[in-house]
């Protein structure tokens, strides 16, 4: 049984890495229109607990439905081989309407139908297979952040160019840059923000990006390597404040910032 599964399992990822859809591979004309799409994006220089990984995951998953389109990346400070990376992103094909169906083959259906099971399957486990491998490891260290670079990346050459209503961007993150652009730390702890003088600095360096009008989760924020990086409630309100102003300008909703987590599931 097990022989038979890993088959299986090795046909449906041959078929999607020659056509990334059943329809193509079955060579059924069919249009698909894209419903939603979520794109997660993991910071790998923030360290996250179990709970919190746990917590990306699942929010990730509820993704997995017929029409949405998923894409997860990881990005990273420009050092020692880091970088912004695309780990999986795929359009999960929508099933065959009763008109479709009306002249194609029933044996045909059935391949079409089990395909597009195996494709939902498929899809879940390299979500999670990304996602578990993209974070930073316990014991690991990147002296570095380019946030707002790989904001700007990602929301300008990824995000803004999908033509849909319905984006959900989910971002792991301390959402604390530390670049040669500007850093949010002092002696080492995340200090309260001067959000007038930070917002005029990314105006100046042209590092405010486009999210096509998308709708931002974030998780992590204010999360330090240091057991003793207690962060003060007022130092938190500059954070929120000023990613909240960072996405309206960046042509984005800022939905809940998560400090760590979420207090309520993405829908």
């Amino acid at each position: 049984m097990k022989k038979i599964l890993l088959l299986l399992n090795i046909l449906f990822v041959n078929l999607i890495a020659n056509s990334m859809s059943c329809y193509d591979y079955y060579n059924i004309k069919k249009e698909q229109e894209i419903k939603s799409a979520v794109f997660v994006l993991i910071d790998e220089t923030t360290l996250f607990n179990e709970a919190l990984q746990n917590q990306v995951l699942a929010n990730s998953l509820k993704f997995v439905k017929y029409g949405n389109h998923i894409f997860i990346a990881k990005f990273s400070s420009f050092l020692d081989g880091k970088y912004n990376e695309v780990l999986f992103e795929m359009n999960i094909d929508t099933p065959l309407s009763k008109e479709e169906k009306y002249n194609i083959r029933k044996d045909l259906l059935v391949k079409v139908d089990k395909c597009l099971k195996d494709q939902i399957g498929y899809v879940r486990n390299m979500i999670k297979k990304s996602i578990s491998g993209a974070f930073l490891k316990d014991g690991d260290s990147i002296a570095k952040s380019d946030i707002f670079y790989a904001l700007q990346d990602f929301g300008n050459y990824v995000i803004a160019p999908m033509k849909i209503e319905d984006k959900v961007v989910i971002l792991a993150s301390d959402m604390l840059e530390n670049s040669s652009i500007t850093s949010f730390y002092v002696r080492g702890l995340p200090r309260l923000l001067n959000n007038k003088k930070e917002l005029n600095l990314l105006e100046k360096n042209d590092l405010f990006g486009n999210f096509g009008g998308a709708k931002i989760y974030v998780i992590g924020t204010g999360l330090t390597e240091s057991k003793k990086g207690y962060i003060k409630p007022q130092v938190l309100k500059s954070l929120n404040s000023f990613w909240v102003e960072y996405f309206n300008r960046s042509n984005a909703k800022l939905i809940e910032l998560g400090t760590p987590a979420l207090k309520h599931g993405i829908k």
